[in-house]
């Protein structure tokens, strides 16, 4: 027997997600806007939930998702000041900075969702996610825009970058 519930579910919280995200960005919100906001939320929700199973990912890995949330907001903050300096830097003729690291996510971190957070920040982005490592983690490369590390990359992962 299929099952609809997990998939129900799955595409019904894609699609609140993206229903609050894209209101956030809205000043204001009006009838139409509502519409529009949930129809491309519920076509991007099934096309997300398309995407996870074609690429045989599983939900899993849902571990420090709240402290990931809570880091966020600061890490952006954060970033944002730091891209500030290096964007005044390279006005004065700077060459920017940035540079492409290694990291391992710590286990039990869904490499999906915790690299996403990651790359939706101004200083870094991930480029690859690698294998399982020996110890159950995985690895991903990603272009961080300085050195310094923020508490959210701490949260998730381990280690430093290499």
């Amino acid at each position: 027997m299929r099952q609809t519930w997990p998939t129900t579910g799955e595409v019904l919280v894609w699609w609140a997600v993206l229903v609050v995200v894209d209101l956030m960005f809205i000043t204001p919100v009006t009838a139409l806007e509502l519409l529009v906001a949930a129809g491309g939320a519920a076509i991007a929700a099934v096309a997300a939930r398309a995407v996870r199973t074609a690429s045989g990912a599983g939900l899993g890995g849902t571990r420090r998702w709240a402290s990931a949330a809570l880091m966020w907001p600061a890490a952006v903050l954060g970033d944002l000041g730091r891209l500030c300096g290096v964007t005044a830097r390279a006005v004065r003729g700077r060459s920017p900075e940035g540079s492409l690291k290694t990291l391992s996510l710590r286990s039990g971190t869904g490499a999906a969702w915790a690299c996403a957070v990651l790359s939706a920040t101004p200083g870094a982005y991930v480029v690859d996610v690698q294998g399982q490592e020996m110890q159950g983690g995985q690895r991903a490369v990603a272009h961080f825009l300085t050195e310094d590390r923020t508490r959210l990359e701490d949260v998730l992962t381990e280690g430093r970058r290499r």
